[in-house]
């Protein structure tokens, strides 16, 4: 049956309504109350471009800006990367829905809830008092044992030892092979003398480089996360240079040595800082309190991810996936050029999704430090300006800034979604 024409808009009419009073016309006022200054809660005059003037060139704009942009880049990348390597790995074990619950459940509590959590993961007292937050608590007695007389000296002597024998294994490794043979172990999915031999070896000696850090500790140093200060730290730390190398090299050994020489460096760089002393997460250190904030956002953030992106694999037609392996592609091979090309649009959804959250961030910072020791964000800064100093028309300005810089990315969505319906 053929409609009238404007007939459709009968039906449309709720919608519009409801869009244009909560979204279009609020969206209006915001951007006519930014170019005056306010007298109370009522325009007083016309200042033109005079607040995003003063926006741009306000430190505490400018550091909210810096922020947003690492939380962009740090937050979107990980969230993402540890979604898309979750909807993989899970996809293949039998408790899939369990795991996938787990990781899922953060989504399930709100961001303030989420905040408060981690603020006392973060919980700092001064040294000699009981530590509260875990982070600090981990660090205080890993300190204490590592004090003891009796533990410290065995344990350099069990990390000599660690040293050594991964050295010798690596050695061994080379002296029975060649490079050629180091990078042809994983064909044919063979763990052969040569290749067990090289990253047992380089494993032993990264875990050395890792555990060293534990007895010898210098606060403050950036050096001291690469440069180690002592002729056998020299070796391990080659070794876990070495170890990169192999595992940025190697298709069958890559995936799993990559994430652990990640998280090792971590972990050694939280040792580098602190040493074993309480640590003030959320106050010192402006990088290191924006780090811990991102932390809180990815703990969140990954299971949605994970889920929107295990779907998109779910879709992958299996016989292209056995037809590759049989052709003789490894996982590594399989991944990168059939998993991903797949799921583009859907990574691309994914993480334009989480960009825009990332630039709308306010819960989080808002909860664990509201902005303060250079956490700032632009969404908290508005809120701030708004309801704290009652400067509407500056905040009315951040507010539009925030929206021209969001408006691209949802133009990148909505395309990548009418690409997916019209591919459908």
């Amino acid at each position: 049956m053929k409609h009238r024409g404007g007939e459709q808009w009968l039906y449309l009419a709720p919608a519009l309504i409801i869009v244009t009073f909560f979204l279009i016309y609020p969206t209006l006022v915001t951007i006519y109350q930014s170019f005056f200054s306010f007298s109370g809660i009522y325009p007083k005059n016309f200042v033109g471009f005079l607040n995003y003037n003063r926006a741009f060139n306000d430190q505490s704009v400018l550091i909210a800006l810096r922020n947003n942009l690492l939380w962009i880049v740090l937050m979107t990348s990980v969230a993402v990367g540890f979604g898309l390597l979750l909807a993989v790995l899970f996809d293949r074990v039998r408790y899939e829905a369990t795991a996938k619950s787990v990781i899922f459940l953060p989504m399930a509590i709100s961001y303030t809830a989420a905040s408060v959590i981690w603020r006392f993961v973060y919980a700092y007292r001064p040294p000699g008092f009981p530590q509260i937050g875990l982070l600090n608590a981990l660090l205080v007695n890993m300190g204490r044992f590592v004090a003891q007389p009796p533990v410290q000296r065995p344990l350099q002597v069990l990390l000599a030892l660690l040293a050594a024998v991964g050295l010798l294994l690596f050695l061994i490794g080379l002296t029975r092979g060649s490079w050629e043979a180091i990078r042809g172990w994983h064909e044919g999915h063979r763990l052969d003398f040569v290749g067990v031999s090289i990253v047992a070896g380089l494993a032993l000696l990264a875990a050395a480089y890792l555990a060293q850090g534990i007895g010898a500790a210098k606060p403050g140093s950036w050096t001291y996360l690469f440069i180690p200060f002592a002729p056998w730290q020299l070796l391990v730390g080659l070794g876990g240079g070495l170890l990169l190398l192999v595992a940025l090299r190697d298709h069958l050994w890559g995936p799993p040595l990559l994430p652990v020489l990640l998280i090792a460096l971590l972990l050694r760089f939280i040792l580098s800082q602190a040493g074993f002393q309480p640590e003030a997460w959320l106050i010192n250190r402006p990088w290191a309190n924006n780090l811990a904030l991102i932390v809180t956002g990815i703990w969140v953030w990954t299971g949605f991810c994970m889920v929107l992106l295990s779907a998109a694999y779910k879709g992958i037609p299996r016989e292209l996936l056995d037809a590759a392996r049989i052709d003789g592609a490894n996982e590594w091979q399989v991944f990168w050029s059939i998993t991903i090309p797949f799921m583009k649009p859907t990574i691309a959804v994914v993480t334009t999704t989480i960009i825009i959250f990332v630039l709308k961030i306010f819960d989080i910072v808002y909860v664990m430090t509201n902005g303060n020791y250079d956490t700032e964000v632009i969404a908290n800064l508005m809120v701030k300006t708004m309801y704290q100093f009652f400067d509407f028309g500056r905040a009315s300005a951040i507010a539009v800034i925030l929206l021209l810089l969001i408006i691209p990315f949802i133009v990148i969505n909505i395309r990548q979604l009418r690409a997916q319906e019209a591919v459908r």
